[in-house]
């Protein structure tokens, strides 16, 4: 009688493997779960994708981490948009950088009852009032349009060479951050634009002389702007924390000039920029802006060697101050400047000023000094030859006999006003300049980081006659005809 064959694993052996498997399941469960909770607190994120914008400027990064409270975002928008995959994946950038922020998306097409609850909350208007990006805090909103959002190359369109609209610059960035700061910023600031003399306009349209372009600039930093006259009694406004005086081509009165120094005394905060239509003759403000140690020369300025149309020039090097070391990398575009310098001596001056000069010309820059009121200008052998500074900061803090009840009076003067117009401040870096330059006179260190639009990359394929008839036999044809091929390959094989 054959013996029956002993068992392999005895129950107590059964039990042992029943129980490290039920061991290294739990383990396994728990390395995972830790896995999942660090990484869900310490995570690197890579974009293997070239084409697009994964890093966010430290600005936004800085913004993002400093936010004490919730910030609500909702994409009001209709997901077929072209620009809402762009919206959409800039905001998801933000969210990983940010727990504070909570994005909602509502598709005012595909979900009415949601749209609806949104124009009630936040009162738009049923008709025109369409994908928006809406920023809340604290019951404080910001919209962004999709019009602000990018901009439009409609050069093709007015030539008749095309009927299409091409973006060209992506501002989601730009556009966002600044409407979180606007939202958590409890504090608006106040500039004023003065008027009277022939300066820019901020309201013009105008390509060249207009300014709305800057007062945009300013509306994007959280800074309100107003008009100022000081004729007659009026003085510079106790509300006034910026004082823009952009283009002057009319003498000011020594009255007028007097109110400014007051205000500058009072720790004020001046950006003056200046332009070739006036160098002929002085204005008085170059008398006034010596006293803080700053020299406005009544000249034009010329670089061959940096010039595009003889006219203008392209500004690269800059000095080392906390407005100029974010545009290493860059360059100003500018329209026939005047020379700006700090007075000689440099450094900090007897009464405490702190000039710096903070952009230059190349090294063969010359300076003209023969001027006619009509506009021409003349080389002369007397013409200085050299590297010509064009930008000036100047700053001074509290000292005897000054009551700097808005802190350290400081002053930007330009040797060129046109540059930030509206045709010529979004050419090369000029707005992210105007963006520096108000912030470090507001003293806002933080904001002291640009973020200029992102170019819209277009990639076109060119394909000749030939080229298209071949491409589409092998759409057609070719690729089927493989899978088609492979399919019966296997078959025979499998019959074998």
């Amino acid at each position: 009688m054959p013996t029956e064959n002993p068992p392999s694993f005895s129950p107590a052996q059964k039990w042992s493997a029943g129980l490290n498997v039920g061991l290294s399941v739990l383990a396994l469960g728990a390395i995972l779960l830790m896995v999942n909770y660090l990484g869900a607190r310490h995570f690197a994120r890579v974009s293997l994708a070239a084409s697009r914008r994964i890093e966010l400027s430290p600005l936004t990064r800085e913004t993002l981490a400093s936010l004490t409270n919730d910030v609500k975002v909702t994409i009001y928008y209709d997901r077929e948009e072209p620009l809402y995959e762009s919206v959409r994946a800039l905001l998801k950038e933000y969210m990983f950088a940010s727990a504070r922020l909570q994005v909602e998306t509502v598709d005012y097409r595909r979900d009415p009852g949601a749209a609806q609850m949104v124009k009630t909350a936040y009162k738009l208007s049923q008709a025109t009032d369409k994908n928006l990006v809406i920023f809340d805090c604290n019951k404080r909103w910001k919209t962004v349009t999709q019009n602000e959002l990018s901009d439009l190359d409609i050069q093709a369109l007015i030539a008749g060479k095309s009927r299409e609209v091409r973006r060209t610059h992506f501002k989601g960035e730009m556009l966002f951050t600044s409407a979180i700061l606007n939202v958590t910023t409890l504090r608006t600031l106040k500039a004023y634009f003065l008027q009277g003399h022939g300066e820019h306009e901020p309201d013009s349209e105008d390509k060249l002389m207009g300014y709305s372009e800057f007062a945009g600039v300013l509306r994007e930093n959280n800074i309100e702007r107003d008009k100022l006259s000081l004729d007659g009694a009026a003085e510079v406004p106790a509300d006034c924390h910026l004082l823009i005086i952009a283009g002057p081509r009319i003498p000011l009165l020594p009255e007028e000039l007097d109110k400014i120094d007051r205000y500058l005394k009072q720790g004020g905060r001046l950006f003056a920029a200046f332009n070739y239509s006036s160098a002929w003759r002085p204005l008085g403000l170059e008398g006034r802006l010596a006293r803080w140690g700053v020299a406005v020369g009544n000249n034009v300025v010329f670089d061959s060697e940096h010039t595009y149309t003889g006219m203008d020039m392209a500004v690269s090097r800059f000095g080392n101050h906390a407005i100029s070391r974010p545009l290493a990398q860059s360059a100003l575009y500018m329209l026939l400047p005047r020379s700006v310098d700090k007075m000689r001596g440099g450094g900090v001056s007897s009464d405490g000023v702190s000039a710096d000069s903070i952009a230059f010309t190349g090294e063969r820059a010359r300076v003209e000094t023969d001027l006619r009121k009509d506009g021409a200008h003349y080389p002369s052998p007397r013409d200085y030859v050299g590297t010509v500074p064009l930008i000036v900061a100047a700053e001074k803090g509290r000292l005897t006999g000054v009551t700097a009840d808005r802190g350290a009076t400081r002053l930007v003067v330009c040797g060129d006003s046109v540059f930030l117009g509206n045709e010529t401040i979004n050419k090369a870096a000029n707005r992210d300049f105007a963006s520096l330059a108000v912030n470090w006179l507001l003293d806002r260190a933080q904001y002291l980081t640009a973020i200029g639009p992102e170019p819209i990359k277009e990639y076109m394929l060119n394909m000749t006659k030939r080229q298209m008839i071949s491409a589409r036999w092998v759409l057609m044809l070719g690729m089927p005809g493989a899978v088609m091929l492979l399919g019966l390959l296997v078959a025979v094989r499998r019959r074998k």
